[in-house]
């Protein structure tokens, strides 16, 4: 499973990109290195847009994480929303509007999450902030516990939604999202083994060990599944990519055997 950021600093990422790092938005360097209460006071008399929403992912940065903090936090992005839904900083406020939602709400709206993530997704296709939501709704939806026919409904909705995506983070956590899930959940080799595989292809995993977990379970997918070759092949990617890795001696055993199976 990937490693989440916390939630004020998944926004800020995105809009980092965005903001104009002039000496007056150094709140937004500040957010960057986790002092959000140095970013609060940076923030405070400023009201253009893109200062409203440092404001208010200070305020979810700041620990104690308050229920009264959170409130004002959703006020200043509720109105963001409001005055304008289409602009960058209005797409990251419903965005964090659902990661409120989603994690800080008491108690949490799941619900009203998966609904913001879906609205976010179908209004503004290609949008890298937007598709942020990509891998949070497919978090919330496979992550349920719901009825088996209900369950796959869901899996075809990610499935689906899989080839719109633009941006590479969203294409690559949303399968690996999804991947995670059909082998966790269900065992299900077979369908996670050709979304291990868009991403180790298209070199969209790129932190050492995202690509090392990538490898060894795609290495395990493509045995169970009676691929030996391409097994092996995995495990010798591994092997010389990794080698300093305390499971290679295994990694490297199981290629040499899978590769003679495969003969």
């Amino acid at each position: 499973m990937m490693r989440a950021l916390p939630g004020f600093r998944v926004a800020l990422l995105a809009l980092l990109s965005v903001a104009i790092l002039r000496a007056e938005t150094d709140g937004w360097l500040d957010l960057n290195r986790l002092d959000p209460a140095a970013a609060q006071t940076k923030f405070a008399d400023r009201t253009d847009r893109q200062s409203r929403l440092g404001a208010a992912l200070a305020l979810l940065g700041v620990q104690p994480r308050t229920e009264a903090r959170v409130h004002e936090a959703r006020g200043i992005l509720e109105a963001l929303r409001a005055a304008d839904p289409n602009d960058a900083t209005g797409i990251a406020a419903a965005y964090q509007i659902a990661r409120i939602d989603q994690l800080f709400a008491q108690p949490a709206n799941p619900a009203a999450a998966i609904a913001t993530y879906r609205a976010l997704l179908a209004s503004h296709p290609g949008n890298a902030i937007a598709e942020r939501a990509a891998p949070k709704l497919a978090l919330l939806l496979l992550y349920t516990d719901v009825a088996e026919a209900a369950w796959e409904e869901r899996v075809t909705e990610i499935t689906t939604l899989l080839p719109s995506l633009q941006s590479r983070a969203a294409q690559r956590d949303t399968r690996l999202v999804l991947a995670d899930a059909l082998l966790r959940l269900r065992g299900d080799h077979a369908r996670a083994l050709p979304l291990l595989e868009y991403c180790l292809e298209r070199d969209l995993v790129v932190r050492p060990p995202g690509i090392a977990n990538a490898l060894l379970t795609a290495a395990e997918c493509a045995r169970v599944t009676g691929r030996k070759a391409e097994a092996a092949a995995y495990y010798q990617r591994y092997v010389r990519e990794f080698p300093r890795e305390p499971s290679v001696s295994e990694a490297a055993r199981r290629a040499e055997r899978l590769e003679k199976e495969a003969q």
